[in-house]
């Protein structure tokens, strides 16, 4: 679950420019940058920390050159996905204070796959990379308090299970 910077044979070979070059050019290192000060930029952080909790202060570092720090708001928690279908999180809205708990990030699970298909597109993703973006992205979301993730809104029968 690396990634996908290629090893080098040997430590004679090691050029830090170059591997800090390689790694600006992964789709994580490209979607921090394009997605930055967005609500699509929290969730894309948040995300990578999920999956790569090691690399994340060299990522931050290799991208935005003098990274100190993540400064508020920002997203605290994995996402999960309430009864009603909206995407949530917890937030630090600011600095000393507790998160915000369970707060709406995407209002349908619809929302926020059609964003990132948007982003993968705008990165213009081969197809190895928007699989392990999506992979990222379902790791992510740690939980599903729907009563049926599988039912169709449309159906009729979907009306009675609604939550009130």
């Amino acid at each position: 679950m690396g990634l996908g910077i290629p090893m080098m044979k040997s430590l004679a070979e090691f050029d830090p420019r170059r591997l800090a070059d390689d790694l600006r050019r992964t789709w994580q290192a490209r979607a921090l940058v394009e997605t930055q000060r967005t609500q699509l930029g929290g969730v894309v952080l948040s995300m990578l920390a999920h999956s790569y909790d090691d690399v994340m202060p060299t990522l931050m570092r290799v991208v935005f050159p003098g990274f100190q720090g993540i400064r508020p708001p920002f997203l605290c928690s994995a996402g999960k996905i309430n009864k009603r279908g909206h995407v949530i999180a917890d937030v630090v809205m600011r600095d000393n204070q507790p998160p915000r708990k369970n707060r709406i990030i995407y209002r349908s699970l619809t929302e926020l796959r059609d964003d990132f298909r948007h982003l993968a597109d705008s990165l213009k993703l081969d197809d190895r990379d928007r699989i392990d973006m999506f992979n990222c992205l379902q790791r992510w979301i740690v939980a599903d308090q729907r009563l049926d993730p599988t039912m169709n809104p449309a159906d009729p029968d979907a009306r009675r299970l609604t939550v009130h």
